[in-house]
């Protein structure tokens, strides 16, 4: 019976007096008249009695707000409804006995009438009084009641506060009486230009927020924030906004839990965007944030998230891409590059939990490539911990290794007395080398150790029949073999004995010679 105390005492301290129901007011034709700032008192004669009182608004906008002290045997319904008694509100939020409030109701100037009703039909106490207190405030950055669907949103304040509550925990005017309650507020965006929005949900007790973006053109919902629980904020960060634009913001609680005491605050804040960090929604090829310097930030928020972004590679000569991706708390993070088309190319699953990833040496040539973060498991995820995507395009040069050169269709060609650079990387990589022996001769094949990498090396003949297989005795020590060859096209390949070994860091050097 202690629920609505804070909001309770709040109104007893801006009540300016008290003024007492005017019987019969069970009707809009006969309602009490009442004034903000004033406690009404009254009593439930009977079961069926309903006290109606009319609200006189003399501002332009304002948010009323009303506490309700409870009757032992008496459970309070109250319903707002507007001039032409449209019920706009209804709660009903405690049982027998128990105290209502209401929040956030949007009002304009003109008339409002509250219905206070009973729906225990065995409640009978005539002589205890009630106390309907009313306060009247400012609506500058508040929610305003109702906004349970987008025709009826409330407008944010873009760049600054907005207060709102998770009350009631039900909408009881839906079709179904158990469809929990729901915010929904307009974001106004009317520079042009790209910026990024920045959204903060503060947590309030108890409550397990979500918060939704839509589209208001297509009415489709574009980002969707649930990363953390009961009791914690809600962040949306680097959404992506061109300028002028209109979006909806859905903000409901996963639950019934609702709080009328605490309120929550959502902060926003628009900059302009720099190409820095991730334009979201990037979930999708189509939408694929523009790479273009040389370290971009992001965020894997909800989970399941997958961040593309768009490598353009401009110039005809063939270039070496190169991408770390930062370790973040929590988190098994996966780097994918995938082809103009969004077909996978390689696959950077290297190191664990909590451990950064790198891609190294592949090879690109003019065109459209595209990077995409995401995080293995598909469940974990992390608004407030960003990771950091760096990339580098580097001219490929002879003596380099030219990936992908993963398969016999694209091994990478070499002569004989020429050497080449390259990397056991990621996992399961496994490097192809062509070469042509225009007479009889002694071929040498070396290639130096690799750190934590036992290296496996065969010889093919130009049918792919395999000739020979060395390995190194254990991890770090280098492979070769010597062997007569005649005249032909062979192919050598390169890999790890165990396919989960690789090195993101240390090069191994492939020579190919002739006695």
């Amino acid at each position: 019976m202690k629920r609505g105390l804070a909001i309770a005492l709040a109104f007893s301290l801006c009540a300016c007096g008290k003024t007492r129901e005017k019987e019969p007011n069970d009707h809009f034709t006969n309602a009490t008249a009442v004034k903000p700032g004033r406690t009404i008192l009254g009593t439930m004669a009977s079961a069926k009695d309903i006290d109606v009182y009319r609200v006189d608004v003399g501002q332009d906008l304002g948010i009323l707000s009303f506490h309700l002290g409870g009757i032992r045997d008496v459970d309070f319904v109250i319903s707002f409804q507007d001039k032409d008694r449209q019920e706009l509100k209804r709660f009903d939020e405690t049982a027998t006995g128990g105290d209502e409030d209401g929040v956030d109701l949007g009002v304009a100037r003109g008339l409002y009438y509250l219905a206070l009703s009973n729906k225990n039909p065995k409640a009978d106490n005539p002589a205890q009084e009630y106390g309907l207190q009313l306060m009247l405030s400012s609506s500058q950055g508040r929610e305003a009641e109702p906004d349970d669907t987008a025709l009826t949103a409330s407008t944010m304040t873009v760049g600054g506060v907005t207060r709102g509550h998770f009350f009631p925990s039900r909408n009881l005017l839906s079709s179904t009486t158990d469809q929990l309650e729901e915010d929904w507020y307009r974001i106004n965006v009317d520079k042009e230009g790209l910026f990024s929005l920045n959204v903060d949900v503060s947590e309030v007790p108890g409550v397990d927020g979500v918060m939704e973006v839509y589209d208001t053109a297509n009415f489709y919902k574009i980002k969707d924030v649930d990363s953390s629980g009961p009791g914690e904020p809600e962040i949306l960060r680097n959404f992506g906004v061109r300028g002028p634009v209109q979006y909806l913001l859905r903000l409901r609680s996963k639950t019934r839990a609702a709080s009328a005491s605490v309120p929550y605050e959502i902060l926003t804040e628009l900059l302009p965007y720099a190409g820095t960090t991730e334009f979201e929604p990037n979930d999708q090829r189509l939408d694929a944030t523009p790479f273009n310097q040389d370290s971009i930030t992001g965020t894997i928020s909800p989970a399941g998230d997958q961040d593309w972004y768009r490598i353009a590679v401009a110039t005809e000569p063939k270039q070496l891409l190169t991408l770390s991706l930062a370790a973040v708390q929590g988190m098994d993070l996966v780097l994918t590059v995938m082809d103009d088309l969004g077909n996978p190319v390689v696959v950077s699953d290297n190191a664990g939990k909590e451990q950064p990833e790198t891609m190294t040496g592949l090879g690109v040539s003019s065109g459209t490539w595209y990077a995409v973060v995401g995080e293995k498991s598909r469940r974990a995820s992390d608004s407030r911990r960003s990771y950091t995507l760096a990339k580098s395009l580097t001219s490929w040069q002879p003596g380099l290794e030219f990936e992908l050169n993963n398969t016999t269709a694209a091994a990478q060609a070499i002569k004989v007395g020429e050497s080449a650079d390259g990397y056991i990387a990621p996992k399961g990589d496994a490097d192809w080398f062509e070469f042509n022996v225009y007479k009889s001769a002694d071929i040498t094949l070396d290639v130096t150790g690799v750190l934590n990498v036992k290296l496996a090396l065969t010889l093919f003949d130009q049918e792919y029949k395999e000739l020979l297989a060395v390995a190194g005795a254990k991890q770090g020590e280098p492979v070769s073999f010597q062997r007569t060859l005649e005249a032909g096209t062979y192919s050598a390949r390169l890999q790890a004995a165990d396919a989960g070994q690789n090195n993101v860091r240390d090069k191994y050097t492939l020579r190919l010679r002739a006695r």
